[in-house]
């Protein structure tokens, strides 16, 4: 049975992501920020750190992405969706969202192929490192709630 999340529930969930999201950009910028500087407002500080412009845009994403979570990920609104679909559509959603801030905010050259794969290189490790650990996590709860179990029918047992 899983717990009525809160409003404190989507408020950590979306500043984990945009933790996670400004660790990536600041790991992007002192790797590639110099050479990206003319080419995206995302580096426009170089490797010298994030401009608060694009740390709000970011912000403003992890926002949508949390909602977007909770949309996929409920019941409240798609309840006959598989997961496997659930989970496609949710990243595609999320590409789409962030496809739109890279032609709204310039983050990169929309005309330029190399920008787009880098874009989606990132976007696969970050997706996958995500999946991993929403993994890991969902064995852990599982693991412990069979203890519990194992744990309360020994009570029951003595």
């Amino acid at each position: 049975m899983r717990k009525k999340e809160t409003i404190f529930d989507y408020v950590g969930q979306t500043f984990k992501v945009f933790g996670f999201s400004i660790l990536c950009l600041n790991i992007f910028s002192f790797l590639f920020g110099e050479s990206a500087e003319e080419l995206s407002t995302m580096f426009a500080y170089g490797n010298h750190g994030l401009s608060l412009s694009t740390m709000m845009q970011f912000f403003a994403i992890a926002v949508i992405v949390t909602l977007l979570q909770a949309l996929f990920f409920t019941d409240y609104l798609i309840k006959k969706l598989s997961m496997v679909w659930r989970i496609a559509a949710m990243f595609l959603s999320v590409i789409a969202v962030i496809a739109f801030f890279i032609f709204r905010f310039d983050w990169f050259p929309v005309m330029m192929w190399q920008p787009w794969v880098m874009f989606f290189v990132c976007f696969g490790i970050c997706a996958g490192v995500s999946v991993a650990l929403s993994v890991l996590k969902e064995k852990s709860e599982n693991r412990k709630m069979q203890e519990a179990l194992e744990r309360l029918k020994e009570g029951e047992n003595e």
